[in-house]
């Protein structure tokens, strides 16, 4: 019997010591895919993606999952650098080129896009988006920072508004989403910018969207090769982040 219990002791603090272990094992990672996307997990558990997209004539959404890139790693392996096209949907055969800086900073990222289009071609939208699951953050609020006001407090409803999908939009400096809560991510931009929170699931999809848009207009805008876009910004979370990818 005594034997018994010290056997029964010994697998119970076996078990103790490696509960630290296995949750150690559950890390923050950013993978870059080859189309340059970026997808946010911990252990196998998704949790949001870091897009360029954009929207050719009527809409038409350009996702980066069908861009083209090439992903090397930058020298001393201090991060990773996309180099591609998106082609864009209505636009006969015109694309936006991109180069993607994604370098490793203390409990983040730091990423530069630089754009320009292949081609004279209209646009509805040109954006970078941080893509959240409703199942991850409904129930949490975005707070975006501004120079010359008061923060605004946008909440993340468990439910679709019944008056639009559009949140919030204007101008922020920073932007903390579902701050203190484990899924808590941070961005800050180099130079204020525009900002729009949305809620997609009016458009079948159980996500939001924190938008940072270069151009959004119902009407378009006609870019050429000569057009330039830079973003510049910081991603940042409360524990470290590991890098991965091609």
């Amino acid at each position: 019997m005594g034997s018994t219990c010290l056997v029964s002791a010994g697998t119970l603090l076996l078990a103790l010591l490696a509960a630290p272990e296995v949750s150690a094992q559950a890390k923050l990672t950013a993978t870059v895919e080859e189309s340059g996307l970026i997808r946010l997990s911990r252990g196998t558990t998704a949790l949001a993606t870091i897009e360029l997209n954009a929207h050719g004539p009527e809409w038409k959404h350009a996702p980066q999952t069908d861009a083209t890139a090439k992903v090397t790693d930058l020298p001393d392996r201090a991060g990773k650098q996309a180099v591609g096209e998106l082609p864009i949907p209505n636009a006969d055969g015109g694309a936006i080129r991109f180069t993607e800086t994604i370098r490793t900073i203390a409990q983040g990222l730091r990423l530069e896009y630089d754009l320009e289009a292949t081609a004279a071609m209209r646009l509805n939208g040109l954006q970078l988006s941080l893509v959240l699951p409703v199942e991850s953050y409904a129930g949490h609020e975005v707070v975006v920072s501004r120079l010359e006001a008061d923060p605004e407090i946008i909440g993340l409803p468990l439910e679709p508004r019944e008056q639009g999908f559009q949140l919030w939009s204007g101008e922020g400096a920073k932007i903390e989403v579902a701050k203190d809560a484990e899924g808590a991510v941070t961005v800050e931009l180099r130079a204020p910018t525009d900002v729009v929170v949305q809620d997609l699931r009016q458009w079948e999809q159980q996500v939001f969207e924190v938008r940072f848009p270069a151009i959004m207009e119902d009407q378009g805008r006609e870019v050429t090769p000569d057009d330039r876009f830079h973003l510049d910004l910081t991603v940042t979370f409360p524990e470290s982040i590991t890098l991965a990818g091609p």
